[in-house]
């Protein structure tokens, strides 16, 4: 479901004036609704580039949605600093990757 949601999102539609105003007061109504939050928590391993491999979904809220699916569809486009916080390369170690999916 998410996946789905993503590719329509990538989809860039631009109405015409006269559909534009149209469609304004059903757009009002749409941002006046509370957005919706999707999480999903990855676990990846770190390539010597910072790229990511090899993940799996730990977690996913809400279960039904596909967010975890959605999260590893995503993953291999992920950058991560090779240089952990203690100084050492993360190259070769799993690391959790938290994603926060904000559906309007």
């Amino acid at each position: 479901m998410i996946a789905s949601l993503l590719a329509a999102a990538a989809v860039s539609i631009v109405p015409t004036p006269v559909a534009q105003s149209a469609a304004q007061p059903a757009v009002t109504q749409v941002r006046d609704v509370q957005p919706q939050i999707a999480e999903a928590m990855l676990s990846c391993m770190v390539k010597r580039d910072g790229g990511l491999t090899a993940c799996s979904v730990q977690s996913e809220f809400p279960a039904a949605m596909g967010v975890g699916q959605a999260a590893l569809s995503m993953a291999s486009q992920f950058q991560v600093e090779l240089m952990g916080p203690d100084g050492k390369s993360r190259a070769g170690s799993f690391i959790d990757v938290p994603i926060r999916i904000r559906i309007r």
